[in-house]
């Protein structure tokens, strides 16, 4: 299995809140500092977006990279339609690891207005996904996602990708945050004898609008990956801001 193969986890794990690439607080869930929410007066950035606005969000947060990839509204749906009947924690062990997740993901997110960046670099991959919220269901279900307390005894787990076990550490990181909740996890995915890949997301939810960014990379650690990816998931916030 190929590091470039693996970079795409953080994006099916993203339809999996506090799953194998979580955000704000834990690689794949956040502990109770970390997913604890960071408290605003008044939520500025709670209008929903329409879809050209939740595109043109990705699109400023890529710049001119050349090698962006964007998902529009359209094109996310029938996507989101599909993986809303996914377990958000299959293929984990051990099990009591994967009956946490599942009590604390959320697979559904088709009541949203969704938009979608990958970015292949040689060192680093990384995915933004905004998705504008439109209905209070869903607003509450990844509400409560992200206050999963913490990971204890699932610090180490196995996931099966593509019918390989890959054995996986994850560890809270506790980030300052800009919107009203976050979560961010580290994980790091042990892809070949001497080899390991390094993921964070950070997740974030302020009013209707909810931010998953995810970086990867085999030579980058951890702790510099989180704060490239925490800023880049607040200038996604004060974009939105700049539309409502």
């Amino acid at each position: 299995m190929t590091k470039r193969s693996l970079w795409i986890l953080p994006l099916a794990a993203m339809l999996a809140l506090s799953g194998c690439s979580s955000s704000g607080g834990d690689d794949a869930a956040s502990s109770a500092p970390s997913s604890q929410p960071s408290q605003q007066q008044e939520p500025k950035s709670g209008k929903t977006l329409s879809a050209d606005q939740v595109k043109n969000v990705v699109t400023k947060l890529v710049g001119d990279d050349s090698s962006a990839q964007i998902l529009d509204n359209e094109v996310m749906k029938p996507q989101l339609e599909q993986a809303k009947s996914m377990s958000g924690a299959s293929g984990i062990k051990p099990e009591k690891c994967a009956k946490e997740q599942e009590k604390y993901s959320v697979t559904d997110l088709t009541g949203t207005v969704a938009a979608s960046a990958t970015v292949q670099g040689d060192a680093t991959g990384k995915v933004i996904q905004i998705f504008s919220i439109t209905d209070d269901a869903t607003r509450t279900k990844i509400s409560e996602a992200l206050k999963l307390p913490n990971i204890d005894g699932c610090e180490t787990i196995t996931v099966s990708v593509s019918g390989q076990d890959v054995n996986a550490d994850r560890q809270i990181l506790k980030l300052d945050s800009t919107a009203n909740q976050s979560l961010t996890m580290a994980t790091q995915m042990k892809v070949g004898a001497d080899q390991h890949l390094n993921s964070v997301a950070v997740q974030a939810l302020e009013g209707n609008n909810f931010v998953l960014v995810t970086f990867s990379s085999g030579t980058v650690e951890a702790p510099l990956l989180a704060g490239e990816a925490m800023q880049l998931a607040d200038q996604a916030f004060e974009e939105i801001k700049e539309l409502q």
